[in-house]
């Protein structure tokens, strides 16, 4: 399979598997009100969990205990899940027939492309998916009633969180727009108040005035070839790389299209699709760079640049001065970055009700629990030896 497919299929079991009952016992990783909650659901969802981290962010992955630190918060997940299923069966929600096929094609058509050539393939994804069922050993009868129960909880999460959310008016987005403004221009009378009232608040203040300022910094939009050089490369081939480069400058000074010269040289894959495309904010890039985007005109291409990371040959496409983001600009993305922090507050503390009622027991182990626990246990002997030495010389 491909890596879409496979995740598909990871994400399949993770929340929809159905195990034999005489196996439920013996590999479960924790127990919800007497009803447990399967090592090879938390297995599966883990492993997807680990595959988006390899691709978006494999840096997080050479974390220590990085793995048990994503297992963690797969079994709260999982956990929550359950504690919502079990709601919804003891509020009788029910699914109709027309809400199950729509979920079910929704799920097969997460299959949509042939896992041989990486092409879309539609007609293909009935075959795709059945496959995947058999891999786990799952009939589609099961299949659809664990899906049904999916569907049921997330009926019941929709009808408790419109019990308690309250719409977001014009006047809410326009006060944490001053909140923003009250950041960006360093008010610190107003600040020390949000922050007696509400750190958390405050902080999310501050992030969200740290991207408005971002996106009203001056900026350029560049394209980018890039050669890379690092620390234990020879001085031979960093020298290669440095003559590649003016080679590469030469050949665009005699007609060669720059975004021919991208495709053709630069080692930054992930610039391809955009033609090597991106946008700068003035002081993010390393100074070397940022030095010549910033000066260069319109049209131009820079001179081989030489950074820590290597060598680049930037062309300046456009340029946007400094600019003040005003309230109508940006009202409704405050609207809604508003409307889903209450949505999610309201998630958790809807959870945070059915876990105070439940009986939760986790039997699943993590090293990082294990590592925790010596590291107390070190920093509490230390302390009581500090302890009786200080008794002792008192004596």
């Amino acid at each position: 399979m491909t890596k879409m497919n496979s995740v598909c299929a990871a994400l399949l079991v993770a929340v929809l598997s159905v195990g034999a009952q005489g196996k439920v016992l013996e590999s479960s990783v924790a127990t919800v009100n007497g009803k447990p909650v399967l090592a090879s659901e938390y297995d599966a969802y883990l492993q997807s969990v680990v595959e988006t981290y390899q691709v978006n962010a494999p840096q997080f992955l050479e974390r220590p205990y990085a793995k048990d630190i994503l297992g963690k918060e797969v079994l709260k997940d999982l956990i929550s899940k359950e504690l919502v299923y079990q709601a919804a069966e003891e509020a009788k929600i029910t699914v109709k027939d027309s809400e199950l096929d729509e979920g079910l094609s929704e799920i097969k058509s997460r299959f949509a492309v042939d896992e041989k050539t990486g092409q879309p393939d539609p007609k293909g994804a009935e075959k795709r998916f059945n496959e995947a069922l058999k891999k786990q050993g799952m009939t589609l009868k099961t299949y659809k009633a664990k899906l049904s129960r999916e569907i049921a909880s997330r009926k019941l999460m929709e009808q408790e969180l419109q019990k308690s959310i309250k719409p977001v008016e014009e006047a809410d987005a326009k006060a944490l727009y001053d909140d923003v403004q009250a950041v960006l221009k360093n008010n610190t009378k107003k600040l020390k108040a949000m922050e007696q009232e509400n750190p958390q608040h405050l902080q999310e203040v501050q992030a969200i005035a740290a991207k408005l300022k971002q996106l009203s910094a001056e900026q350029v939009r560049i394209g980018h070839i890039y050669l890379a050089t690092t620390k234990d490369m020879s001085e031979a081939d960093k020298k290669a790389k440095e003559e590649l480069a003016k080679k590469i400058k030469k050949e665009i000074d005699n007609g060669m299209d720059f975004s021919t010269a991208v495709k053709n040289y630069t080692e930054d894959q992930q610039a391809l699709a955009s033609g090597g495309d991106m946008i700068l904010v003035k002081g993010i890039a390393p100074k070397e760079i940022d030095a010549k985007a910033f000066t260069l005109a319109v049209g131009k291409v820079s001179d081989p640049i030489k950074t820590d990371l290597g060598y680049h040959i930037i062309k300046v496409k456009e340029k946007r001065a400094e600019r003040t983001i005003g309230f109508d600009e940006i009202k409704n993305d405050l609207g809604q970055y508003l409307a889903q922090t209450r949505v999610l507050e309201a998630q958790a503390k809807y959870l945070s009700g059915l876990a105070e009622k439940a009986d939760i027991k986790i039997t699943k182990e993590f090293e990082v629990d294990k590592a925790i626990a010596a590291e107390q246990a070190k920093l509490q002997a230390e302390a009581a030896k500090k302890a009786e030495k200080k008794e002792e010389v008192k004596k």
